[in-house]
């Protein structure tokens, strides 16, 4: 009887040496990294949310979980679950700036900008600071500041796409700021045979401008599927907008901030606040 005790003691004691909620967290944390790269995000979330239970002091932890919500579309969520992780690492740079890019999304850009500011100081990315705060200045209207911070966009610029996305916007918000001959020299950079992999929409929107394609060639690309319906309608309400048409405008943002469009798309984000806009206007 003594010697069964023992050993059921000794098994226990075992059990208990071989559990270590710390691996088994870090092991989630790994699996979650994976599934994030395959874009499994549903399953990569579950295995987030279970590295958090094991071990909920892992700042790194939380801010996997912020790019997976965002990713599903759940910005609340994920600006939460950033926030957790600036609670435990207050100078957390990636956390701050993603933050930032995802109130943006939510449409809450004045709140944005702060952690956009503080992400610059902690020397989070360069480009992803830049783009995110050109844009969050854009959208509130200040075109001056804007236009400042695109020049830093385009040259931190990773690859042609990011400088063409950059071009898109920095133009519209030359020519808002009344700097015409310097959005000029935008266009120029604005060819029908460059070759980009995610940037298409960006580059129609500049050719359209520059009149080299037509508003009817750039909204078929609308069609495509939710991402690019905003992005695409909101250029061309923009288009509208500043040659005068603000009933064609006003149509397009519609479109660009209304379901199917994905709404957490800078294209529905940017219709959003020029819809509201054109309602405050005597």
């Amino acid at each position: 009887m003594l010697g069964s005790t023992l050993v059921a003691a000794v098994l226990a004691l075992a059990t208990i040496a071989a559990q270590d909620p710390a691996a088994d967290a870090k092991k989630a944390f790994e699996e979650g990294n994976a599934l994030y790269e395959k874009t499994e995000n549903e399953k990569a979330l579950a295995a987030y949310e279970r590295a958090i239970a094991l071990d909920g002091k892992q700042p790194e932890f939380h801010l996997a979980r912020c790019r997976t919500l965002a990713r599903l579309q759940r910005h609340a969520d994920a600006i939460a679950s950033c926030s957790d992780a600036l609670t435990l690492k207050p100078d957390f740079a990636a956390a701050v700036l993603d933050r930032g890019h995802f109130l943006v999304n939510n449409r809450q850009a004045d709140r944005a900008l702060p952690d956009l500011l503080r992400a610059r100081e902690l020397g989070a990315d360069p480009y992803g600071v830049a783009y995110h705060l050109a844009l969050a200045n854009y959208v509130l209207g200040n075109y001056q500041q804007a236009a400042v911070e695109y020049e830093g966009c385009v040259a931190n610029a990773k690859t042609p796409d990011n400088t063409i996305a950059c071009s898109a916007w920095q133009y519209v918000a030359l020519l808002r700021a009344g700097r015409k001959d310097e959005a000029a020299k935008v266009l120029e950079r604005a060819t029908p045979d460059l070759k980009l992999t995610g940037s298409a929409a960006y580059l129609d929107r500049l050719l359209l401008f520059k009149g080299v394609r037509t508003e009817a060639e750039v909204a078929a690309a609308m069609q495509k599927d939710n991402l690019q319906l905003p992005t695409v309608a909101y250029g061309l309400g923009v288009w509208h907008l500043l040659n005068g048409r603000e009933a064609q405008a006003r149509d397009y943002f519609q479109k660009a901030s209304s379901p199917p469009a994905q709404q957490s798309a800078f294209g529905a984000v940017a219709s959003h606040y020029e819809l509201q806009r054109m309602k405050s206007k005597p």
